[in-house]
């Protein structure tokens, strides 16, 4: 097992494009900041101390989990991460790589930032907490693999060492993460979620953002992953298709979706402004059936905030479910509007959703028959998510019933040799 020694290290580094605060494992780039989980942030600074030379599996499990038994989907899971954060892609990285049956590596150069500071202004040396900068710290973190993680297991741990001066401080930190969890939308991020906020709210019980963040990890709990007797792995992906199911009604699912209205409901109740209390509240009332109550909700949190953009998503979604459908896609459009102006301050949550509702959004209009508006939509998401599988086999389709054959076969042979995608580029409908 790799030995970890507290040893100086760098408060923040620079990575390529990138730069980390290693206190708040807040990540930095041209586009705007987001907060990278500390398990994360500890597998990028133990990289960086290698500079470039590989690390095994091995260690890399030693180090960010000392002591405990997890398996390789856990690192595989860090690393799927790291990746995201950075923009990074596996298939051609200019990050991270995977060396086949060793380990991985970080591609790019790390230098120690001696001024940098966080996006609330605090500078990355007054974040410093044991450690002092000495000239040649780098050397030495190449010879110990695993010193960086303890400057990631004492920060680790002090945000979950809650003191009455700190509950306010600690309770935000937490809720970042764990909206962060949520809106990955796995099994796995989303159970994160629920005991980030439960923990919260143990010390907190009034705190709002965890009680609607709560009621809403228990909701999408019940609709996408439906815990049936000899029905296992059974999910949902869509509100429509669960309700249709029918396992809503029925218990486990209905029992937790009361628990997630008490709470929706008492988060209203202590702050009727709060745009995200009444998300809940709608997300309750449509996993319940109640449309007319969750399009009520909806609509008042995005008259508190017109940047609401999963109550924008959610308002086209039950109007789907209710046959309303052309009354459906301007919110869609709307949300996709607000996604844009919110992108850069918030891409950890919205980056996973936003080429898929631009997706959308193009098999909407080529359903209605409107091929130029869906090619539109398309470019539109190929232009920010270049090589998006879907949308790349939807404009190659398009681009073939348009009679442009040798267009369509240029996107379809890129997609295949830079993708890997095995799917052929003609296959799939234009609408659901």
């Amino acid at each position: 097992m790799t030995t970890l020694k507290s040893k100086a290290y760098p408060d923040a580094v620079r990575v390529g494009e990138w730069q980390v605060i290693r206190a708040t494992g807040e990540l930095i780039g041209t586009q705007g900041a987001s907060r990278l989980e500390p398990k994360v942030a500890d597998l990028l600074f133990l990289l960086a101390a290698r500079r470039g030379q590989p690390v095994t599996r091995e260690e890399i499990m030693d180090a960010l989990w000392p002591g405990q038994v997890v398996g390789e989907d856990s690192l595989a899971r860090a690393v799927f991460k790291l990746r995201q954060a950075l923009g990074d892609d596996a298939k051609s990285p200019r990050y991270i790589e995977t060396l086949s049956k060793r380990g991985y590596r970080l591609m790019a150069e790390p230098t120690p930032v001696e001024d940098l500071a966080t996006s609330d202004g605090v500078s990355a040396p007054a974040l410093r907490t044991n450690a002092v900068r000495r000239r040649g710290m780098w050397g030495a973190l190449a010879i110990m693999v695993g010193v960086l993680v303890v400057g990631g297991a004492w920060w680790w741990s002090g945000r979950w060492s809650h003191t009455t001066d700190s509950h306010e401080s600690d309770s935000g930190g937490l809720i970042a993460q764990a909206d962060d969890f949520y809106f990955q939308f796995s099994r796995g991020d989303n159970e994160s979620a629920i005991e980030l906020y439960q923990r919260v709210l143990g010390l907190e019980p009034d705190n709002v953002p965890a009680l609607a963040g709560l009621a809403n990890a228990l909701v999408q709990r019940s609709v996408r992953w439906p815990a049936l007797a000899g029905q296992q792995g059974l999910q949902f992906s869509r509100l429509g298709d669960a309700l249709a199911h029918g396992h809503l009604a029925r218990p486990p699912a209905s029992q937790q979706l009361e628990r997630a209205r008490l709470l929706a409901e008492r988060a209203v109740a202590l702050d009727p402004e709060s745009a995200a209390a009444h998300k809940a509240t709608g997300f309750v009332a449509s996993a319940q059936g109640r449309f007319d109550a969750a399009l009520a909700s909806y609509q008042r949190a995005v008259q508190l905030d017109a940047d609401a953009w999963g109550s924008l998503i959610n308002i086209g979604d039950v109007l789907e479910i209710s046959g309303r459908t052309r009354e459906a896609l301007p919110y869609f459009e709307q949300a996709y509007e607000a996604m844009e102006r919110g992108y850069a301050k918030n891409r950890v949550q919205i980056r996973p959703w936003h080429a898929q509702l631009g997706a959308l959004i193009a098999r909407r209009y080529a359903g209605r028959g409107e091929p130029s508006r869906a090619e539109a939509w398309y470019r539109r998401v190929l232009a920010h998510s270049p090589l998006h599988p879907e949308s790349t086999r939807g404009l190659a389709r398009l681009l073939r019933a348009g009679g442009d054959d040798a267009q369509a076969d240029r996107l379809c042979a890129e997609l295949a040799s830079r993708v890997g995608e095995s799917e052929s580029c003609q296959a799939g409908t234009q609408g659901r």
